[in-house]
């Protein structure tokens, strides 16, 4: 007969959890490797690219947005990805302080490519998932984004309050 494992080494359904999906996010590490060794591309700078590749013409202020940084950061990006021909920052048509950011013909490129790569192997990766299984998967993954823009909409008022604030804030 087996014996219980000492209460210590018994993980919470949210240790479970967050256990499973840091394995899950480290399956994805040879595709961002074979990125950066090809083109020198940081996670960061792929996924600015490929927000650029769903929204032509985006601001510098909805890709801080959308990437949970800092709009001086975003522009730090913007500088080293423009430097190596990924995109260009034209002056917004319908406001001369606005800037819109497009991709170059290198930025389009490198976006086709690493979208087919990673749909190809997120489906290799989930071949043998049932319909029930991949169901329950988009689910659970849809309800953690929400939690996510729940958490970063908070964040975003939170930035929006003096310091002195929120050290009161958090002291009561």
């Amino acid at each position: 007969m087996l014996n219980p494992p000492p209460p210590e080494l018994v993980l919470t359904p949210l240790e479970a959890a967050m256990a499973e999906f840091f394995k899950a996010s480290a399956l994805m590490e040879p595709l961002r490797l074979r990125i950066w060794d090809t083109e020198g591309l940081t996670v960061t700078q792929l996924r600015l690219l490929m927000l650029v590749s769903d929204s032509p013409g985006i601001s510098n202020a909805e890709l801080a947005d959308r990437l949970y940084i800092t709009r001086p950061s975003v522009s730090a990006l913007l500088e080293r990805l423009e430097r190596g021909g990924f995109l260009r920052r034209d002056i917004s048509p319908t406001d001369r302080r606005g800037i819109c950011i497009k991709l170059e013909d290198r930025g389009l490129r490198v976006c086709s490519q690493v979208s087919n790569e990673v749909r190809d192997y997120a489906a290799g990766l989930m071949k043998d998932l049932s319909d029930g299984d991949l169901s329950e998967l988009q689910r659970a993954l849809s309800k953690m984004v929400e939690a996510g823009q729940r958490r970063r909409a908070l964040d975003l008022e939170s930035e929006n309050v003096p310091v002195g604030e929120l050290v009161h804030a958090s002291a009561r």
